[in-house]
């Protein structure tokens, strides 16, 4: 079976507030609740996640290879088996695409690969029960090629249509992070930029436009979103995914986009 879901997830905290406290991004709260219906309903058999928060290593691809993965958010236990055969797949067709590849093992073979927040709040509003389907989570490095980047999607497409297997594929994403002079990383024009060029890409179903934008401008975007979306575009080359945005707020001083691609 080909990729039966995909889509782009934001990992903002206020997304774990309980479903009767307010909330500062209601918006993407509802949109959330909207993407879990919908990743129901794919029936996924496995999940393949890419977050921009995990273990990265310069000029690599990491995909986890412990037996299990788990992670703690605000009190919520994430854990799940991962998809060895999937993992294994998806790095194999990787590297044959020219893609540096570092397995994530642990010494002790029973150990479980540890999740970060870009992992754990999507699988805990997406894919959170006692039956979560084994995971295959990777961590891209910005210093990729975009070639090897999409390069990684379409692994990972070619992959699960070898194991005929129903894959989830959720791509963890804050978009721009320089919306709040009193944020963090202080306040960026060209956040909102970014963001609206992104929301516009998948809008227009046209994610290749993504490839003409500029390093310079990407970085001072203050994004964590690019890398792992060009996955999408690999994805999309063997899949007929199509998108349908759910939401786009800001959380404070980081944009947030929602949006599924179906098939």
């Amino acid at each position: 079976m080909p990729i039966v879901f995909a889509g782009i997830a934001p990992h903002s905290g206020h997304l774990m507030l309980g479903k009767q406290e307010p909330t500062p991004i209601p918006k993407t709260r509802a949109a959330m609740q909207e993407m879990h219906r919908l990743f129901q309903a794919a029936q996924p058999e496995a999940v393949a996640l890419i977050t921009p928060h995990g273990f990265a290593v310069e000029g690599v691809y990491t995909i986890g290879a412990a037996p299990y993965c788990a992670g703690v958010q605000d009190g919520v236990v994430v854990a799940a088996r991962t998809e060895l055969t999937l993992a294994a797949a998806w790095a194999y067709r990787a590297a044959e695409r020219g893609v540096p590849v570092l397995p994530l093992i642990a010494s002790d073979p029973d150990a479980a690969l540890p999740l970060d927040w870009g992992a754990t709040i999507p699988l805990a509003l997406l894919a959170h029960s006692p039956d979560t389907p084994p995971l295959a989570v990777a961590c891209p490095s910005a210093a990729l090629t975009r070639p090897q980047l999409i390069a990684w999607g379409e692994a990972l497409a070619v992959a699960a249509d070898e194991l005929a297997l129903r894959v989830a594929f959720i791509v963890s994403a804050d978009q721009g992070h320089g919306h709040a002079i009193d944020g963090p990383y202080g306040y960026a024009p060209e956040s909102a930029e970014y963001d609206a060029a992104m929301l516009a890409a998948v809008l227009a179903d046209d994610l290749p436009r993504l490839l003409t934008w500029d390093d310079r401008w990407i970085e001072a975007a203050q994004t964590d979103s690019y890398w792992q979306t060009l996955a999408l575009i690999g994805v999309q080359r063997h899949v007929p995914l199509h998108p349908r945005v759910l939401s786009y707020e800001v959380d404070h001083y980081f944009g947030l986009l929602t949006a599924v691609f179906l098939p």
